[in-house]
């Protein structure tokens, strides 16, 4: 199966009396998508030097991402979804197949993908970058709405926002860390946003904001790096100095 996106993507954080005020102001207006309660499991690739998520970080007019991504916990044999994502001027274009868990894991490179036109678009990304490799692991629980007159839109919410960086795969893992505490709301349309709902996310203060779920656990981890290390070095040199003391 092959799906192809173009759409507006907007991002907001919400703590949890925004969202519970959100959803009650827009009952009259949305439904649960078919799609309503998921856990998706994603792996991001990047290169040894973490090119697409610094890229990412700096949040320029062009960038792209490559994961693997399941809705539910992704054995060996199973099936999962290769999506290329390409954002641009603030639209989203987004490639997606399938191919064999373990396949695309092991070596991106080689693996058979069930859509041969939107293989070729991933090799060309994969013999661009060269070196992509499974980078880091986020989870998530997500409820999904579609506006009742218009399907096209689409409202997403996220919550528990976990990552990791070690033992890789699309199944929770006890070494998960929390990426943060908020809600991740995506708004999700084709064109512009409707009337109604501009009003409604003024009224409760909810602004759009250029936040990348892979991006800021990435910062977390390197700032935790960059604190472990700057503690070892002092309690290295206190220790050298501890024993030229004696």
């Amino acid at each position: 199966m092959a799906q192809t996106f173009t759409r507006y993507e907007k991002k907001y954080l919400l703590d949890q009396k925004q969202y519970e005020l959100l959803l009650d102001k827009l009952s009259a207006y949305i439904k649960p998508d078919k799609f309503y309660k998921s856990h998706i499991r994603s792996i991001y690739y990047d290169t040894d030097n973490y090119q697409l998520i610094r890229r990412s970080i700096e949040k320029p007019e062009y960038k792209e991402k490559l994961r693997i991504r399941s809705y539910e916990q992704a054995n060996d044999d199973d099936e999962v979804f290769v999506e290329f994502k390409k954002k641009f001027d603030g639209i989203v274009y987004k490639r997606r197949t399938k191919a064999v868990c373990k396949e695309v894991i092991d070596d991106i490179y080689h693996c058979s993908f069930s859509d041969k036109q939107i293989a070729k678009e991933i090799n060309y990304a994969l013999s661009y970058y060269k070196d992509l490799h499974p980078a880091i692991y986020i989870g998530c629980t997500r409820t999904s709405y579609s506006a009742i007159d218009d399907d096209q839109l689409r409202i997403t919410f996220d919550s528990d926002i976990r990552y990791r960086r070690k033992n890789l795969s699309l199944r929770s893992n006890e070494e998960d860390k929390e990426v943060t505490d908020k809600i991740v709301m995506e708004i999700k349309v084709g064109e512009a946003m409707p009337l109604w709902l501009v009003k409604i996310l003024d009224e409760i203060h909810a602004y759009p904001i250029g936040f990348s779920k892979v991006g800021t656990a990435f910062e977390k981890e390197m700032k935790e790096a960059l604190t472990w290390k700057t503690y070892s070095q002092v309690y290295s040199m206190e220790h050298s100095q501890l024993v030229h003391s004696y």
